[in-house]
């Protein structure tokens, strides 16, 4: 039995010093584990991975790249950001590994030879390394999807992409579970040794009329306490070693990728670190707007907001009085966030302005991002009550079904109707029932006639409710709320033999119409809130309009 019970420890023992020696030759003192580098195929260096290329979570994975030409760029993001930042770049997208490190890879045509945006400006990046040799991260694996970019800094040249794991432990783990093993083979070698000293030896004869000297042997061991002694020790160990894989080692287990990745627009710290920016960029194109150039607006504001900024600035110089710079920051009140598969994307918040140390009434703006790497841009601001408007919450309940999209855009096209026509809608248009009367005025008797009124959605896609269009459409209690930006175009006709103008010489130089005229064409903007309850008529919580410079 004890032959059998040292060949047993002496086996086991020599098994875990040689995978114990293994691992830890392997992975070394900082418990990483790497594959082989493999090339990236594609002439510009640049790479992109598959979100799906790691289905598991709870793997630390440690992901190396290096470029020939010099410095190179390493950066971890979410799928749906890092596929738009290499929009229009040739790269390789990368879709599986081996175990030599090769890359299977797929073509991504493109005309770029690098990203438009340094990479290392970029602020979507949840982890990023740059700079010359190796540059490596490690990230830990989620059920959120992660992707990787590999981009040359010193232009087009040959890269490489290495992928490992890192296991926190498993190098001291590996030493433990090889000293056990010399533990267990040690045991065996004393094991055997006791046998044979505890093997009695052959008596000597006894010679005759002599009494023999009496031996007395040890009592020996029940017969299955050998067996139990070793039962008891292997399970003490087997449990030993679980519980030290179990503790030291969480088991990467897999998950299901999704079929597309999705991204919400700006999870808290980035919808904080959005407004911060457009404060400050806000605060900056003041300071050049008080200089009386109205290019200064495109860096904070697009579409209909960037139009109405820079029309006001051009009225400032045009009667020479610029206004004031001011520094403005916005605190969010409440956020109605949804989630796309790509950019662009918007998001709509309730934000109290404080300008220049004094807090202003609250505002419902709407922001864009064109790209992954554009900042925030606002494309709508209205005034609007703090209590009126009580926003979803972001993520999935931000997003408006094809239903309450139709009905949304179903009050907008009631209020666009009004606006060109006159005509009574079945909408509480508030403050908005005065735009016509305000923007036609007096007719001088039936001499001045319009003859062409135009409504229409301002810029955007041919869809208004898509990303990036001039109607957002959230679900909110009972109903959805609507933000609605319209272009407005009338052509006005005086009677022969009389002439009209237009009283502000400001206004009739940015508008191009100085003078007497037989005609006068007025273009502008209406931007509106909407409130559209289940089962009852759409009421306008805020609107405002104003004229716009031709070719805005």
């Amino acid at each position: 039995m004890r032959t059998l019970l040292a060949v047993v420890a002496s086996t086991v023992g020599c098994l875990l010093l040689l995978l114990g020696g293994a691992i830890a030759a392997l992975v070394g003192p900082d418990d990483t584990a790497t594959l082989p580098a493999g090339r990236v195929p594609a002439a510009s260096g640049v790479a992109i991975t598959s979100f799906d290329l790691f289905p598991v979570r709870d793997l630390t994975l440690h992901v190396t790249a290096t470029s020939q030409g010099g410095p190179v760029f390493l950066g971890a993001a979410h799928p749906v950001d890092a596929r738009d930042y290499v929009t229009g770049v040739g790269a390789s997208w990368v879709t599986g590994v081996d175990r030599s490190g090769t890359l299977t890879t797929d073509v991504i045509d493109g005309e770029l030879d690098a990203p438009e945006v340094d990479p290392t400006t970029a602020t979507f990046w949840s982890g990023s390394a740059s700079g010359d040799g190796a540059q490596s991260l490690d990230v830990t694996l989620t059920d959120e999807p992660v992707t990787f970019v590999v981009v040359p800094l010193g232009g087009s040249a040959p890269t490489t992409l290495a992928f490992g794991a890192v296991v926190p432990g498993l190098f001291v783990l590996a030493l433990g579970v090889a000293g056990a093993g010399a533990l267990l083979v040690t045991a065996a070698v004393l094991l055997r040794r006791r046998g044979r000293r505890r093997t009695a030896p052959t008596p000597e004869p006894v010679a005759d009329g002599t009494d023999p000297e009496t031996l007395t042997a040890p009592e020996p061991e029940p017969a299955d306490a050998a067996p139990r002694t070793v039962r008891r020790r292997a399970v003490v160990l087997g449990a030993g070693l679980t519980v030290a894989l179990t503790a030291c080692v969480p088991l990467p287990s897999a998950v299901e990728p999704p079929a597309e990745p999705v991204r919400i627009a700006a999870d808290a710290e980035e919808l904080d670190a959005a407004l911060a920016s457009y404060g400050e960029r806000e605060s900056a194109a003041s300071e050049v707007a008080a200089q009386l150039d109205p290019g200064a607006w495109a860096d904070p504001d697009t579409d209909g907001l960037r139009a109405l900024m820079e029309y006001r600035t051009k009225l400032d110089a045009a009667r020479n009085q610029p206004s004031a710079p001011y520094t403005v920051t916005y605190s969010p009140l409440d956020a109605a966030v949804p989630q796309f598969t790509s950019y662009p994307m918007w998001f709509m918040a309730l934000v109290e302005p404080t300008t220049d140390g004094t807090a202003s009434d609250v505002q419902l703006r709407v922001f864009e991002r064109e790209r992954a790497a554009a900042p925030w841009r606002s494309s709508f601001a209205l005034e609007v009550p703090a209590d009126a408007v009580q926003l979803p919450d972001p993520g999935p309940a931000s997003a408006a079904s094809p239903d309450q999209l139709a009905t949304g855009l179903a009050a907008v096209e009631l209020v666009r109707s009004h606006l060109e026509t006159g005509a009574e809608v079945a909408v509480e248009l508030g403050e908005l029932g005065t735009f016509r009367e305000e923007m036609l005025g007096d007719d001088l008797d039936g001499r001045l006639r319009i003859t062409n009124a135009q409504v229409r959605h301002f810029d955007g896609p041919e869809d208004p409710t898509a990303p990036g269009g001039p109607v957002q459409v959230v679900p909110v209690e009972g109903g959805v709320l609507v933000t609605s930006a319209l272009s407005y175009t009338f052509n006005r006709a005086i009677e022969t033999g009389w002439t009209v103008n237009l009283i502000d010489p400001a206004v009739a130089a940015v508008t191009g119409q100085p003078g007497e005229r037989q005609n006068l064409r007025m273009l502008g903007l209406v931007q509106t809130v909407l409130l559209v309850p289940d089962g009852a008529a759409p009421r306008v919580l805020s609107a405002g309009w104003s004229l716009l410079a031709p070719g805005a």
